[in-house]
């Protein structure tokens, strides 16, 4: 009996010393630090509603972009700086980058634009956060075209 109460104390006391500390905890990690935690990549553009393009339902807009332009990569510096890179690493665009203070509004310092098809050069300076993780970004821009209302959202990982 007294060697299970020793083997129990023992126990205890290994588990409270290896713990995880404050600064271990996902807590600790704001929305800018995993924002700029790492290299993104967009793995889609939802749009809503969807479009038809010559016969065609589109509800990703990726599908529209070249290959090239699917490979980009993104970066956003703990400094506030922001750099865009083709997919052999060469730097495309740099700007700046913040997010407000309830995270809710990723802003660029220049738009970041695309060329369509039919709809030509689309740009955007902010995106509105839906979620942030250090393995994903979700936000939604909206966006008209002609008379019709879009909402797009793109999502980083």
């Amino acid at each position: 009996m007294k060697n299970n109460y020793y083997l129990s104390a023992i126990i205890a006391l290994f588990i409270s010393l290896t713990s995880c500390s404050s600064s271990d905890s996902n807590d600790a990690n704001t929305p800018s630090d995993m924002v700029s935690s790492k290299t993104w990549k967009i793995e889609s553009k939802m749009l809503s509603p969807i479009i038809n393009y010559g016969g065609v339902e589109i509800d990703d807009i990726m599908i529209l972009e070249s290959e090239e332009t699917r490979n980009y990569s993104f970066k956003f510096n703990a400094d506030g700086t922001f750099e865009q890179y083709d997919a052999t690493g060469e730097v495309l665009f740099e700007s700046t980058w913040s997010l407000n203070s309830d995270n809710t509004i990723l802003s660029f310092g220049e738009p970041i634009v695309y060329v369509y098809p039919v709809v030509g050069e689309m740009g955007f300076s902010s995106i509105d956060i839906v979620s942030i993780s250090s393995s994903k970004i979700v936000g939604t821009i909206e966006s008209t075209f002609g008379e019709d209302d879009y909402e797009l959202t793109i999502t980083f990982i």
